[in-house]
């Protein structure tokens, strides 16, 4: 007989919560646990489904509520917090992430911003997780198209939708291991949240290409975090 993929769910946000709600009704039987940050519609939606869900308090407590569960695959949804090499090593296969933006583009905070400032690429990718900041092998990845009347706050919504989609699209292929990874390429982008704001600033006794001070201020047109 052959053996059932099981998986561990730590969601959070949108994202998170869409996922679960299609992970619960299409592959309720592969879900081991559910871990979120609070009480949230994700602690609700498990609850309700009578599926074991925790809250997540600190690295350490959780390293040993995932040694007494057998699972295959960890699905980071949104997920706030790294995870170390003590954690990712728990599961029998790996755990996964869902990242907005088309790595190597633009790993870490805020890609959408730096999606426009740098005019790259920008889109969604899920991918293996290591012990590298969204650095593992890309299972699958999508582009999203943007154009001058884009700005933060739209391609961030697009990414959402499309990460979701991209999720429910892959999720069944590697259910039946019909999807091969590949690793990233050596060139990318980095950033850090610190970034941002410096980056951000607008001198007024500087000079400007025209196209450069409009990309900064549509990058930062947004009410996303």
């Amino acid at each position: 007989m052959k053996k059932e993929m099981k998986i561990i769910l730590l969601a959070d946000g949108f994202v998170g919560s869409e996922i679960t709600k299609f992970l619960i009704k299409n592959y309720y039987e592969d879900i081991a646990a559910i871990f979120c940050t609070e009480k949230n519609d994700i602690y609700k939606l498990a609850n309700q489904s009578k599926l074991s869900c925790k809250i997540f308090e600190d690295e350490k407590i959780l390293k040993k509520q995932l040694e007494k569960i057998e699972f295959d695959i960890g699905i980071l949804a949104w997920w706030p917090n790294i995870l170390s090499n003590n954690i990712i090593s728990l599961a029998n296969t790996g755990f996964i992430n869902t990242h907005n933006s088309y790595l190597p583009n633009n790993r870490g905070k805020h890609p959408y911003f730096w999606a426009i400032v740098e005019e790259i690429d920008y889109g969604v990718t899920i991918h293996w997780v290591d012990e590298g900041i969204d650095s593992g092998d890309i299972i699958k990845q999508k582009k999203i198209k943007y154009t001058w009347e884009d700005n933060s706050e739209t391609i961030y919504l697009k990414s959402l939708k499309e990460l979701i989609k991209l999720f429910s699209e892959t999720y069944p292929l590697m259910k039946n291991k019909n999807i091969k990874s590949f690793p990233q390429k050596k060139n990318g982008s980095h950033h850090y949240s610190s970034e941002l704001d410096k980056f951000s600033q607008i001198d007024l006794e500087k000079d400007y290409k025209a196209r450069d001070l409009l990309n900064i201020i549509r990058a930062r047109t947004t009410s996303s975090d």
